[in-house]
């Protein structure tokens, strides 16, 4: 049998509740853990909740108070990384954030002669649409230094020069999005392997490299929590068809599109029931107040994952509108974990939609309520769709996530010994 790996997982975002990469590095974490693994979390000691089944170290930060989680970065002075060298060694060490996560892992793998993973979480040139000011910013400042950082603190020079990727991978109007995309290669030149839970992301590093990092390229789709597929449907079957939207109310998830459609809907026996918060909730409310005859529920933020998993199950339809944004979309694993049909408009998104247990229209309120309307009138297929989502769930779970992670880590480090 091969012997446990001593595995460092970094991270620059608030554990465990910023967002859909804690909570894929949470369970990461508790899989790893429960495989025989011996793991250590590095994550800002701002708002951390220490995990209680691996070890932890509490890093300093660079952030201005107040603000959200994705402007915090973990500080990346080399006393950091000799502080965690004091009390841990690792095997292998997997950075999850293009910040200061990156660096320092960089930094304690170099030190240590070990391998450094990368996941790349983030699509870069999908934000240009809903934020252009920040995503411009970021694409002329820190996208393009990333790299020389990744320069020093590894001290490798990059695998070979990158291009920018072609049109049919960037799929991006902004005229940033394939230069993005060569500098995401950039940062993936300097890691030995790098995953992503999107075929698209690794399509685009890939092409930027001239498929000279197609060897260490791997799309590894983030597992759903056991409460999504073991729950079970406690709301009745009944007259009311009840559609659900659920994850942080941002400009960039289009939930105002999905309140758009369901009140051109206009069915007395529907209602949309969303479950979130996020800057966007105030216009949401009101926008939805304005639709008086459709019937809206705002739910609010849920802490509990097993409570989130009985809002899916109860479901009969999870709607989802955001549009060359996401990378894996995890609300569209956990849906089909939990055995909900799934209505979604984004063609990039693979992992837990297929042709019989969701409905891919155009990125509308009329697209999306043409197919409100469709499965509205077609129960029987309501049904059919929820029993191809829970068909789906093996593929879905954290051990096919973590089985794939540890067959890269034993690589890389394979690689690394040579």
């Amino acid at each position: 049998m091969d012997q446990p790996l001593k595995i460092g997982i970094f991270t620059d975002d608030f554990y465990p509740e910023s967002g859909g990469v804690s909570r894929s590095i949470e369970l990461q974490v508790a899989e790893l853990v429960r495989l025989g693994h011996h793991v250590t979390l590095v994550a800002p000691k701002s708002n951390l909740n220490p995990p209680e089944d691996c070890e932890f170290f509490p890093a300093p930060v660079y952030r201005i108070p107040g603000t959200p989680s994705f402007l915090c970065s973990l500080a990346i002075h080399p006393g950091v990384a000799e502080s965690i060298l004091q009390g841990h060694t690792f095997d292998v060490v997997h950075s999850q954030n293009e910040r200061g996560s990156m660096i320092l892992a960089a930094r304690v793998a170099r030190a240590l002669g070990i391998p450094h993973v990368h996941t790349f979480h983030s699509n870069y040139a999908g934000t240009h649409d809903t934020a252009p000011t920040p995503a411009a910013l970021n694409s002329v400042t820190w996208l393009p230094l990333a790299p020389t950082f990744l320069r020093v603190a590894t001290g490798r020079r990059p695998l070979v020069h990158m291009r920018r990727p072609a049109a049919d991978h960037a799929q991006e109007e902004s005229i940033f999005a394939r230069q993005d995309w060569a500098n995401v290669a950039r940062m993936a030149s300097y890691f030995d392997a790098v995953t992503s839970p999107a075929q698209f992301v690794v399509n685009a590093i890939v092409d930027a490299s001239g498929g000279a990092l197609a060897g260490r390229a791997h799309v590894v789709p983030s597992g759903v929590s056991e409460s999504f597929t073991t729950v079970t449907r406690q709301r009745p079957v009944e007259e009311t068809v009840r559609f659900l939207s659920c994850g942080r109310l941002g400009r960039e998830k289009r939930v105002d599109t999905i309140v758009k459609a369901f009140a051109k809907l206009d069915r007395p026996n529907t209602e949309l029931r969303i479950v979130g918060s996020g800057p966007a909730e105030p216009g949401l409310k009101v926008q939805a107040k304005v639709a008086r005859r459709a019937k809206i529920e705002f739910v609010g933020h849920v802490n509990n994952v097993d409570e989130v998993a009985q809002e899916f199950a109860d479901a009969d339809a999870f709607v989802l509108a955001s549009y060359h944004f996401d990378t894996q979309g995890m609300v569209l694993a956990e849906a089909a974990a939990a055995g909900t049909p799934i209505l979604y408009c984004d063609d990039r998104l693979h992992v837990g939609v297929g042709p019989d247990n969701a409905l891919l229209v155009d990125p509308t309120p009329e697209a999306l309520e043409e197919g409100m309307r469709r499965l509205v009138d077609d129960r029987p297929r309501l049904a059919a769709m929820a029993a191809a989502s829970k068909a789906l769930t093996p593929g879905l779970t954290t051990r096919a996530m973590e089985d794939n992670y540890v067959a890269i880590y034993r690589q890389a480090i394979a690689r690394t010994k040579r």
